[in-house]
């Protein structure tokens, strides 16, 4: 009989600092598939369970027209040569999956969450939707009417019209990272258009594999009898992304609805991207500001004036070149510039006075503690992995990365806000 350890609960137990902590990511395997295609993948043989994405070069950057990344992508599913996409539902609600489709900015896919024992029956579909689809007539034709109903609904929110606005003042409207869906932009949608990018940027050989969970004898070999044979000559270019073209004028206001009682406001730059020295200290600077409930700007806005129920600020990194700083609230119309003003006030502030020694080590635990919240279990340790990989990263990265948030100090934190928390290179936009 197996011995339970008693609990003495008289005695309190110890706590230990997420700052202690030696964040770790736990290796993975790698196996190249027949035509190289590379299959990273962490085994987890008490669970049940298979999580596998496949990722293609296929995300916005590379895509000429606004939706078409988008669409290729959200149809795939929607009908191959052998299935409906009837058929392909009931297929993967018969045996309790779940299939996650995704576009991003530089990439895009398909992952799946099922039980290894569903493999052999869901490994040939999910093959099928990612090389043989067909994309259906009325199946365009519905989304396209969907969407389109969903975005005249949008644009009568102001958050929604504020973040489209913010994204086309930071990069331009023409810019991948700047560019917004009209009505017609959906309306010019076409099948040739779709077949056209799942022909140039759905390619196998391109393709990274990530993979989760209990993988057994014979997952591999089935991941090589699909996944493996074809031999493509072509692969997509890397797209060059422009610069941003910001706009002119540092302040934007757009009205919606002349008696909206609420109005969206987004104060935002544009920052390099996670390749740049400074990123990992931002990162932090950006959690003191408003990365978390006890942050600068919720104490103020939030708790001491009452403009909010919530605002926050985070960094959004689009590349390695570019990155997007916004704050985000949404307030009462009569207090949207006092908004503001505090917004910068709380800038002013960092750049002004060193962040006091315990507001940084709470600052510090929680962002560590966060980040060690994100790495439970194999399937977020794989999707870290994936993140990096994907980023041309290695664990050393990661490790710095930690390293810098647990030894910075309120004088790194002064110095980086003096350089990129400058209130005059923001630009703001009010949508009432």
């Amino acid at each position: 009989m197996s011995e339970t350890l008693a609990l003495n609960r008289t005695i309190r137990p110890s706590i230990t600092s997420p700052v202690a902590f030696d964040v770790r990511l736990k290796p993975y395997e790698c196996i190249r598939l027949d035509n190289r295609v590379p299959v990273y993948f962490l085994r987890a043989d008490h669970y049940e369970t298979i999580y596998l994405d496949i990722v293609f070069p296929a995300g916005e950057v590379y895509a000429s027209h606004v939706l078409e990344a988008a669409t290729t992508n959200a149809l795939m599913k929607s009908g191959t040569s052998a299935h409906s996409a009837r058929e392909i539902n009931e297929t993967i609600e018969f045996y309790g999956a779940y299939l996650d489709a995704y576009a991003e900015s530089q990439v895009a896919g398909y992952g799946i969450y099922m039980l290894g024992k569903h493999l052999p029956a869901l490994l040939p579909l999910l093959f099928e939707i990612l090389t043989d689809p067909v994309f259906p007539e009325e199946e365009i034709h519905l989304y396209q009417q969907t969407k389109k109903q969903q975005l005249r609904i949008n644009l009568k929110k102001s958050d929604v019209v504020a973040d489209r606005l913010i994204d086309e003042v930071l990069f331009g409207k023409t810019h991948p990272y700047g560019r917004a869906a009209q009505e017609s932009d959906y309306d010019s949608l076409h099948r040739d258009m779709l077949k056209s990018f799942h022909h140039q940027h759905y390619v196998l050989p391109a393709a990274k594999i990530f993979m989760a969970g209990k993988i057994e004898d014979g997952v591999l070999g089935l991941l090589n009898q699909y996944f493996g044979q074809s031999a493509s000559q072509h692969a997509p270019a890397t797209p060059t992304v422009p610069p941003p073209a910001p706009a002119a004028t540092h302040q934007l206001k757009h009205t919606i609805d002349e008696q909206a009682l609420q109005a969206a406001v987004r104060i935002a730059r544009v920052l390099p991207g996670y390749e740049h020295e400074d990123f990992n200290l931002l990162s932090l600077l950006n959690v003191v500001l408003g990365g978390y409930f006890g942050s600068r700007l919720m104490s103020n806005i939030r708790e001491e004036k009452g403009y909010t129920y919530g605002i926050h600020s985070l960094i959004y990194p689009n590349d390695a070149h570019y990155a997007s700083w916004l704050v985000t609230a949404e307030v009462g119309r009569q207090v949207a510039e006092a908004t503001a003003h505090e917004v910068y006030h709380e800038f002013r502030r960092l750049i002004a006075e060193p962040v006091p020694q315990e507001e940084l080590l709470m600052v510090k635990n929680y962002l560590i503690g966060s980040l060690l919240g994100r790495l439970d279990g194999p399937v977020q340790q794989i999707k870290k992995w994936r993140s990096l990989i994907l980023k041309n990263q290695s664990e050393q990265d990661y490790v710095r990365q930690i390293q810098t948030f647990k030894t910075a100090t309120s004088d790194d934190l002064l110095d980086v806000a003096k350089r990129w928390l400058l209130p005059d290179e923001f630009y703001e936009v009010m949508v009432f």
